[in-house]
């Protein structure tokens, strides 16, 4: 029996939350819930996972209403984690977000134009599509965005690419949510087939899912604001205070793992005691499978 099961080391950890929501200070999402407690929450999460996050991706709707005031709150809490973290504050739009107060909040710009943008994490490349519809909340991209994502992707980077698009390129249950789809899902997967994207990161759903685009992983946030209920007939939206969730991407060379992390603090308990983690410490590492997985009788 081999006496390890070691893997290539991750290259690249990556906090990726969604859909925000955030409103001015002191207004409250639907009368129920503080967004920007919630996001405060998570990123408290963030930071007490001791991670090293090289990214954090806020994959769209990071207002509700597109208020300068809640873009203004967004810095407010994110920059300082960020740079805390020493990460990459990586965002892109979404249907409740505006593109001119969204330009003007994150990147010091007067514009209506998407804000696609290209970022370089120690060789992992990080795309950013606006997938907001200007006037819609249904999702889709223009030939301009599609003309620039092809010459983005021809030449492959270093550590393959990862794509941030808000609204997921996958199905959803909910016949409602199905009028805000993707537009133009086998478009999007042509201008991927062939290139060295790795993984889709969206958003937009409220709920954590997982599914496929042209063979490639398409890893859905659940709401840092508030979870969509699928305990429900699907007819039904009903937004749920309680399960909100951010995943943890880890990149390896051959592998993206997604990991679906509570925004709220449960009760916890030690699994492994103190005696335990010394005791594995102390065992050579050609040999803690053995001492680790073998079960123990009588």
């Amino acid at each position: 029996m081999a006496a390890s099961t070691r893997r290539a080391s991750r290259t690249h950890v990556v906090a990726h939350l969604s859909d925000t929501h955030l409103l001015a200070p002191g207004q409250l999402l639907h009368g129920h819930v503080d967004t920007g407690a919630q996001l405060r929450q998570a990123l408290s999460r963030v930071e007490q996972s001791a991670e090293p996050i090289d990214a954090l991706v806020v994959s769209g709707d990071l207002t509700d209403t597109a208020d300068p005031r809640a873009y203004a709150l967004f810095r407010e809490i994110v920059d300082p984690v960020v740079e805390r973290l020493g990460a990459v504050l990586v965002t892109t739009g979404g249907n409740h977000d505006e593109r001119r107060p969204l330009a003007a909040a994150l990147h010091g710009l007067d514009t209506d134009a998407p804000q696609d943008r290209v970022h370089d994490v120690r060789g992992l490349r990080v795309v950013t599509l606006d997938s907001a519809v200007p006037g819609y909340h249904h999702g889709g991209l223009d030939d301009a965005q599609y003309a620039w994502l092809a010459t983005v992707l021809a030449d492959p980077a270093e550590h393959g690419t990862l794509l941030v698009v808000h609204h997921a390129p996958i199905a959803y249950r909910s016949p409602t949510m199905t009028l805000l789809d993707f537009d133009d899902v086998d478009r999007l997967g042509a201008a991927l087939a062939g290139t060295d994207v790795r993984a889709v990161l969206s958003g937009h759903l409220h709920v954590t899912s997982f599914g496929t685009l042209a063979g490639i992983p398409v890893l859905v946030a659940g709401g840092v604001s508030y979870a969509d209920d699928i305990a429900v007939p699907p007819e039904l939206m009903m937004g749920v205070d309680g399960p909100q969730s951010w995943n943890l991407v880890e990149v390896y060379p051959d592998d993206v793992v997604s990991t679906v992390a509570p925004v709220t603090d449960h009760p916890t308990w030690p699994v492994l005691t103190d005696a335990v983690r010394e005791y594995l410490a102390a065992v050579p590492e050609d040999e803690r499978r053995e001492v680790f997985s073998r079960k123990r009788t009588g």
